[in-house]
């Protein structure tokens, strides 16, 4: 397909998706309309190389890395001491859903096909590499495949139920006035200035220097990562130097919303993602559905129950910690994406949008990092060992 063809199709797609978010206040939120219109557009013949053809498949991968240390300069200090809550909540309730997949799913399944999707609805690409290179150096072709259905197919259970939460938990959240002022833009800015090592004149803030630090930003952990021989992720060393850098007075507080390129940034991520729809078929889903609804069936039942148990003795909004544990399912940078989405559905004053994006995206973004990026490549590890 001509380049400016396949981009104006992609671009296109997302525009209803946005469209759609904002009219059912983010009941479908932007991530699964697009997801839904693309699968429909390859299901129908049209050309598997559309996202190839626009461009943006490397540019998607590359971007991840800026992204996610902007989401780094949207933490401060006081915020990220208390995301240990979000942290044990997401991980916890993720690993009760493995299990709860483990134990229950191998009674409805059998074993082998529990085992393979258990770690799967954890939700990393990494768990999928692990799993399928285990099953194919033992002829499990077939189980290898189930593997790859799940993590693609499970976007579709995980964004609008974690979309439901995040609109019970978001609706929660206004309903005291109280967090309009702990969650306000200015408290935390007021709080971050006092502790500023650096201090950038205003004229290394203009949009394109900004973008320039946040690359240089995700170069650093790209180097630093490597250090660690693949013990700390990339993509969480980003975020740990987005939030230093920042603390430090080096980036931009939110600096993505000051570039005014987020919204292009996601769309470069998410289309590059969801290019893996390419190769399902309408035959792959029904011959693996049993599978597929037991796995994530079974996963999302015993998370969600294993999430509001936490949340009452982690005084917690139960809605925001099922929306926590449900992060494993679609990961960054729909998390991202999405608690944007449902911030800017409710907030109907610059201060809710403000306030509401302050509460929800640090947890659910951390919470996606660290369900998808780390549990899921220790869950996978240890699953192998199982068959």
């Amino acid at each position: 397909m001509v380049a400016i063809y396949a981009l104006t199709t992609v671009l296109v797609i997302f525009a209803i998706g946005e469209f759609c978010s904002s009219r059912t206040n983010a009941i479908l939120s932007q991530p699964f309309v697009a997801a839904i219109l693309l699968l429909a557009y390859f299901w129908l013949g049209f050309p598997k190389t559309l996202v190839t053809d626009a461009g943006l498949s490397t540019l998607g991968s590359v971007a991840s890395g800026v992204l996610i240390a902007s989401v780094g300069t949207t933490i401060n200090l006081k915020e990220l001491a208390r995301q240990w809550k979000t942290i044990v909540i997401s991980v916890v309730s993720v690993s009760a859903g493995v299990i709860g997949i483990i134990i229950v799913g191998s009674m409805i399944i059998g074993r082998e096909q529990a085992v393979a999707g258990a770690p799967i609805f954890s939700g990393s690409i990494s768990a999928v590499i692990i799993m399928s290179d285990f099953f194919n150096a033992r002829g499990m072709e077939h189980l290898s495949a189930l593997c790859s259905m799940l993590l693609t197919v499970q976007t579709f259970v995980g964004l609008p139920l974690s979309t439901i939460m995040m609109r019970r938990a978001a609706a929660d959240f206004l309903k005291d006035g109280r967090n309009l002022t702990l969650y306000s833009n200015s408290a935390v800015s007021a709080e971050g200035a006092k502790k500023k090592l650096f201090t950038l004149p205003e004229s290394l803030s203009t949009s394109v220097i900004i973008l320039a630090k946040l690359a240089i930003t995700a170069s650093v952990a790209n180097v630093l990562a490597g250090f660690t021989n693949g013990v700390i992720h990339y993509l969480v060393m980003a975020l740990f130097m987005g939030i230093i850098f920042t603390c430090l007075g080096l980036l931009d507080e939110n600096a993505m919303a000051k570039t005014g390129c987020a919204g292009l940034f996601m769309v470069l991520i998410l289309a590059s993602l969801f290019e893996n729809f390419s190769y399902i078929t309408p035959q792959d889903v029904i011959g693996m559905l049993l599978p597929i609804v037991v796995v994530l069936g079974l996963g999302s039942l015993f998370t969600g129950i294993v999430a509001i148990v936490l949340a009452k003795f982690m005084k917690m909004n139960p809605y925001l910690a099922i929306a926590l544990g449900l992060t494993c399912m679609y990961g960054f940078p729909t998390t991202l994406y999405i608690s944007q989405d449902v911030a800017k559905a409710y907030g109907k004053t610059e201060e809710e949008h403000t306030a509401l994006s302050n509460y929800l995206v640090p947890k659910i973004v951390t919470a996606g990092i660290a369900t998808v990026t780390i549990a899921s490549v220790i869950i996978a590890s240890y699953a192998i060992k199982l068959l």
